[in-house]
């Protein structure tokens, strides 16, 4: 059972909360509403899968302002209670501003938790399928499970690259394909063996059978070719749904997604840094959330005094300057300054290190 204390702190803090994410929410909506004005006036989309396209753009939306929200609601929560001497009260009881602070922390932990739960888990369903009612329902685009995809480009396992000029999803086939085999060598990937198709399908033992088409192996300067009429191979094992995908930012996959791709393209010899950055990136960023409310309850418990507009502005510079260190994370994540690790817990590293300082001299 929670004490009263600590259920009218968690209140003040959950009002803060729910009013930041509110702002933050509809501004960010507002600003995307009027990118899009254009398309849905020149599709004449209906009022219902507008709405329905903002209501799946929710939780990509809420993960992406919640840190900043979490800090404004902090600051904001404890900076009021200190100008109504609130927490001066609760000290002259005996209670160390760990003990004040600790229903509001512990919910920190918790909201980066949940954060990290539904980013694996419902982030990059919802986004599909956002992204499914952009291009099926509002700009009346035949779905891609119906009709397949044209100027397919897939990277598949052991280093195969699929490209080709067609996929059918009816018939499960794909025109005038080829399909490149790399090889890491000398820390480079290396065309190795190279099969052109006028078209492809799929056996029923489940592996891929081309028709129609050549087969080339490089070996240094030297190359051989075959022709064939069919060609089947065991080892081309991928699936045509593997065809049909909406091609996602790296930031709204999965890590299982991600670490399933590095490993693909691992496999030719490609370089994988920048996906590395962005899966550990899909750890770290929902840490941000504790790691706010432990700044906002410090700034407000031993610095900060004034208003709501105050409040509101310091959270915003914090929230961007943070943004401003993931982003430098990543770009040196990138170019492999920094290892893929510590480019992405950049941000955190340093405002947790900002956070812990004020935490400890908050409570000596």
């Amino acid at each position: 059972m929670l004490k009263i204390l600590d259920r009218h702190v968690l209140r003040e803090f959950v009002l803060y909360l729910l009013l930041g994410l509110s702002a933050f929410v509809g501004i960010y909506l507002i600003v995307d509403l009027f990118e899009k004005i254009d398309t849905f006036v020149d599709y004449h989309a209906e009022t219902g899968a507008i709405v329905t396209y903002y209501l799946l753009s929710l939780p990509v939306i809420v993960l992406q302002v919640l840190p900043i929200a979490m800090l404004l609601g902090a600051v904001l929560a404890f900076g009021q209670m200190r100008k109504f001497n609130e927490i001066s009260a609760m000290q002259s009881c005996g209670l160390s501003p760990l003990r004040i602070t600790a229903p509001v922390l512990i919910l920190g932990l918790l909201v980066s938790a949940a954060s990290f739960a539904v980013s694996e888990g419902f982030l990059p369903g919802a986004y599909r399928q956002r992204e499914e009612t952009l291009e099926v329902t509002i700009k009346k685009k035949r779905p891609a499970e119906a009709i397949g995809s044209t100027d397919v480009y897939h990277m598949g396992r052991s280093g195969r690259v699929y490209v080709a000029k067609r996929f059918d999803a009816v018939r499960a086939e794909l025109t005038d394909l080829s399909i490149e085999q790399l090889r890491s060598a000398d820390g480079y990937a290396r065309l190795w063996k190279r099969s052109d198709a006028l078209r492809a399908r799929w056996r029923p033992e489940g592996f891929l059978e081309l028709e129609q088409g050549r087969l080339r192996v490089f070996s240094g300067e030297t190359e051989t070719m075959a022709s064939f009429r069919r060609y089947g191979d065991s080892r081309f094992i991928e699936q045509p749904d593997e065809f049909i995908h909406v091609r996602s930012d790296p930031f709204l996959m999965s890590r299982r997604q991600l670490q399933d791709y590095i490993h693909r393209i691992g496999e030719g010899g490609a370089r994988v840094s920048k996906h590395l950055v962005n899966y550990h990136l899909r750890a770290a960023f929902p840490v941000a959330n504790f790691i706010m409310v432990l700044l906002g309850t410090c700034l407000s418990l031993r610095i900060m005094r004034g208003t709501v507009a105050l409040g509101f502005g310091i959270s915003l510079s914090l929230g961007f300057a943070y943004y401003g260190f993931l982003r430098v994370g990543q770009a040196l994540g990138y170019s492999e300054v920094l290892s893929p690790l510590l480019a992405a817990w950049l941000g955190n590293i340093v405002f947790g290190i900002l956070g812990g300082i004020l935490f400890w001299r908050s409570n000596r």
